[in-house]
């Protein structure tokens, strides 16, 4: 008999990234971090879509291409893959700034 997997919550990603709720919430927000399902009033991350993330993040050379690649492939969205490469070219929003800025503390921890 297999164990059932427990579902992340907002706080399980926080612990292990070492963030606030409210960067959790930006991340996801900005496309950072893989959206949560909504069950009932609550999120919930599958432990296999957030550590696949995860792994993949960790364990590449150009994070920010791979990044945007993997969210795409998690989301299934080919359109956010276009939007991605559009907002590349075009000057910097305050958004970008944030996940910029976001992207580097997150490096900081990492490494």
């Amino acid at each position: 008999m297999t164990n059932p997997f427990k579902p992340l919550t907002k706080d399980d990603i926080a612990n292990v990234l070492g963030l606030s709720l409210r960067t959790v919430e930006n991340w996801v927000n900005d496309g950072t971090l893989p959206s949560p399902k909504k069950l009932g009033n609550r999120v919930y991350w599958h432990p296999g879509v957030f550590y696949s993330w995860l792994d993949l993040r960790l364990s590449t050379k150009n994070a920010q291409d791979d990044l945007a690649a993997q969210s795409c492939a998690l989301l299934g969205n080919e359109e956010h893959g276009r939007k991605s490469k559009v907002a590349a070219k075009s000057p910097k929003t305050e958004i970008e700034k944030r996940r910029a800025r976001d992207q580097e503390k997150l490096d900081a921890m990492l490494s």
